[in-house]
């Protein structure tokens, strides 16, 4: 036991000093990265909004559906963990149980989109420690749903007064969506910021 918490402490640390952990097999212990720019979502309201009008259409067509926060936590970590045919495995087992203790000891969390029906439409996997929340995966199971989810979460994150949100590394996607890259110097000390506000 107290090796699982001695494992989530470190991981906590490893986040508050700005690293991310990107498993390989091949590597004995968990690898932990600090890249030399993060991607961010800015969560103010001109940013958001910005955000909602470029996806304007993807938030229509799932303006029925419901936002949850960890209502099936292991359901979107396994989706997030099975990747499109040809992407590799991102969440390795080992990784994946790390995301499971820090769930367990409330700091990993899943949002989630829900249809109408009580389908799982799409989920993103997060970890929150203070202020700051780093978005480490999402999957989507239904067209539009990807898209809908993250601008709810920002949403959310917002009104529940965090102000950093860290996706680690930028794709072509989300530079389209508007994230930034914020030089590492400055991304540490928003970190700490936001984990000592």
């Amino acid at each position: 036991m107290t090796r699982h918490v001695d494992e989530v402490e470190q991981a906590l640390y490893r986040y508050a000093a700005g690293a991310f952990p990107m498993d390989d097999e091949l590597a004995p212990d968990l690898p932990w990265y600090v890249a030399p720019q993060r991607a961010v979502f800015e969560l103010d309201e001109e940013a958001r909004a910005a955000l909602r009008r470029k996806v304007r259409r993807d938030v229509r067509a799932c303006e029925a559906f419901r936002l949850g926060v960890d209502e099936a936590y292991d359901t979107v970590l396994e989706l997030c963990a099975a990747p499109p045919s040809g992407e590799g495995v991102w969440i390795t087992p080992r990784l994946a149980l790390l995301y499971r203790r820090l769930h367990r000891a409330g700091f990993a969390h899943s949002f989630e989109l829900w249809t109408p029906e009580g389908e799982l439409a799409a989920g993103i996997l997060g970890i929150v420690i203070g202020r700051a929340a780093m978005l480490e995966s999402m999957r989507r199971r239904r067209p539009a749903a990807g898209n809908a989810l993250l601008s709810r979460t920002l949403d959310h994150l917002a009104a529940a007064g965090m102000v950093l949100c860290d996706i680690q590394l930028p794709t072509p996607h989300t530079r389209r969506l508007g994230c930034v890259l914020v030089e590492q110097a400055e991304y540490e000390a928003r970190l700490q910021r936001a984990i000592g506000g």
